[in-house]
């Protein structure tokens, strides 16, 4: 068979003109991803060293038309690190994880694609800067696929997506070719801008080797509160009241049910900070500032929201141990979501006025197709993110109820695009997505992403299948 005696051609020839240590057999690590709805069918798997080496196993890609599945930290929760087929390839850009340099100066920080997130606060934590992208997986996600993925988490509100935080860029195309466009430049008006387009696109357009990053000045001080609110409309007026008060100062504002707190006590992660009273819905906010007014403000601000019933049982985190573990409480709820397991899960942004009409609605909904459905809506308000999961009814298992996930999804997804938002804010789309990308995407956009995915990647070698369908039938 010529498919397959091409692709051992391809994995002779990485070996005999690039090494032969960089390709080997897939291990157990790179097969499976975080929601266990995908298998990794690769029987071989790149890692480079370098730019260089990245460029010429593209090259021969191309010659052998071998597809190419980039895998960064494998984090990823809509399997667009996934190979499907046993001849397409996985390539990791882990050994590629220096940090080649820092300036002071410029702000900003270059590295390869390979580095964990969490080295790159640790390294630039001891310059006395901050680099504001975080989430729950920093421990093992990777700065390439954050970048490919557009990735948001936490600092959205104040500092924007990755692509918000992302000054230049390398890229290796489909056919070996670089793409440099290094940068320290905050303002550089020459053309299109490519950067952006490869931003987002998870590795279908050409696989990031290399970028630079935006730091900011780490605050002198940081103030962490929770706090319960008595219905939805509180949340959302009290986000009104803060952000006018203290918007350059307010770096997140997370929103959580009451079901995640449930969460957290059903599978064992409870966490002592948590109130003892019981409410719908919590808020964990984080302020960074430099002034030592603006703490004695926030006091006040608070007091006024709470004599005022906006706000109630306020706990603040006014020490780092104390706000580090008011931020667990948050951070432990996708675990405990992945240890009761989510019949359907949505990554969805809305405008704020449109939030609490949608939850509504939807909870309506599902409630009419089994009222013992459990909704853990949580995420990141500020930003007008949610993270909107249904499970199944306590102590039971989702693989009962899986039957009802189109519903669900049909629910969640309609309701969103009739209330002006987005099916995928910040996990994109990966391959779970690709069918509902196509149902509720604008038609004149998705035309034009299929025109550039065939002009950039006209072979489709690249992620095939993620985004976009590999056939031309979506047009």
């Amino acid at each position: 068979m010529k498919k397959e005696e091409d692709y051992f051609k391809f994995i002779g020839n990485i070996k005999d003109s690039i090494s032969p240590d960089i390709i080997s057999e897939i291990s157990p690590i790179y097969l499976s991803e975080p929601r266990g709805l995908y298998r990794n069918q690769s029987l071989h798997i790149i890692k480079p060293r370098s730019t260089k080496e990245v460029s010429g196993c593209l090259k021969l890609a191309t010659k052998y038309k071998i597809c190419i599945v980039p895998w960064s930290g494998g984090t990823g929760l809509v399997g667009g690190q996934i190979a499907l087929d046993k001849y397409h390839v996985t390539l990791s850009l882990e050994r590629m994880n220096k940090i080649n340099s820092f300036s002071e100066f410029n702000q900003s920080i270059e590295v390869e694609a390979g580095v964990i997130l969490q080295s790159i606060h640790e390294f630039v934590g001891t310059k006395n800067f901050f680099f504001p992208l975080s989430m729950a997986s920093k421990g093992s996600c990777r700065i390439g696929g954050n970048l490919a993925t557009n990735a948001g988490g936490v600092g959205v509100l104040k500092y924007g997506n990755a692509r918000d935080l992302c000054l230049g860029l390398e890229v290796v195309l489909a056919d070996g070719s670089i793409i440099n466009d290094i940068k320290t430049l905050k303002k550089d008006n020459t053309g299109y801008d490519l950067k952006n387009l490869f931003i987002g696109s998870e590795g279908s357009l050409g696989i990031i080797t290399r970028a630079v990053l935006r730091l900011f000045p780490t605050p002198k001080s940081r103030i962490v509160t929770f706090f319960g609110v008595p219905n939805f409309k509180s949340a959302l007026e009290s986000y009104m009241q803060i952000s006018k008060r203290f918007g350059q100062y307010l770096q997140a504002f997370e929103l959580i049910g009451d079901e995640g707190l449930k969460f957290l006590e059903e599978t064992n992660m409870n966490q002592s900070a948590t109130q003892k009273i019981k409410l719908p819905w919590y808020v964990l906010m984080e302020l960074g500032f430099n002034s030592n007014s603006v703490e004695q403000e926030l006091h006040d601000a608070l007091d006024d929201l709470y004599n005022r019933n906006i706000i109630l049982d306020v706990i603040l985190g006014d020490t780092e141990s104390k706000a580090e573990k008011l931020w667990k409480i948050r951070e432990d709820i996708p675990e405990a979501n992945k240890k009761i397991g989510a019949i359907s899960s949505h990554d969805i942004s809305l405008p704020l006025e449109n939030m609490e009409i949608f939850i509504n609605k939807s909870l309506i909904e599902i409630k009419k197709i089994n009222r013992s459905l459990r909704v853990n809506c949580f995420g990141h308000m500020g930003d007008g993110n949610l993270h909107f999961n249904v499970f199944p009814p306590q102590k039971e298992t989702n693989s009962s109820y899986m039957d009802l996930k189109p519903k669900l999804t049909e629910i969640i997804n309609t309701n969103c695009k009739s209330l002006e938002g987005s099916i995928s804010a910040e996990h994109g789309v990966g391959r779970m997505k690709v069918k509902d990308l196509k149902q509720y995407c604008d038609p004149g956009k998705f035309y034009v992403m299929h025109q550039i995915k065939k002009a950039i990647d006209p072979l489709s070698l690249l992620n095939p299948g993620v985004i976009l369908r590999q056939d031309t039938q979506d047009i």
